[in-house]
């Protein structure tokens, strides 16, 4: 199985729910790190702190309408690299436009690690700040 492939059951398995499944592509001692100086960021330890990253990210955007464009993806040894644009289009006009990256680590057929790059580090805290202000996060 390639690590690209193991990424796409990671996300299958979060969808759905499926602590097994997300524990059989993802290891206990994983670890990952969300760039910036917000609530959100900061490195997660362990396959529930980074499932409950992954939940608060996708209510963010799940209510953001958002606009993503894979641009490059590439697979090497133990490391997979992606490229997104990301368009927000909130109704409230509180939006992001821009570039990130992550970067995921493998062993063992299992992710490591994560770690998400931002091209405009101010932005994206700017616009974490804002969505953390008014979904009332606190503290992550």
């Amino acid at each position: 199985m390639t690590n690209t492939e193991i990424i796409h059951q990671f996300f299958e398995a979060w969808q759905s729910g499926n602590k097994k499944a997300i524990s059989a592509v993802m290891s206990e001692k994983v670890k990952w790190h969300f760039e910036g100086r917000h609530v959100l960021a900061g490195t997660r330890h362990g396959i529930d702190e980074v499932v409950e990253l992954f939940d608060v990210m996708g209510c963010i955007m799940a209510n953001s309408n958002p606009t993503i464009a894979k641009l490059v993806s590439a697979e090497q040894n133990n490391y997979v690299i992606e490229c997104h644009h990301v368009v927000t289009n909130r109704d409230d006009s509180v939006n992001i436009c821009h570039h990130i990256s992550v970067l995921w680590t493998f062993e063992n057929e299992k992710i490591i690690s994560g770690r998400h790059f931002f091209a405009d580090p101010v932005g994206a805290d700017n616009f974490f700040n804002a969505i953390s202000d008014l979904l009332n996060i606190k503290h992550f």
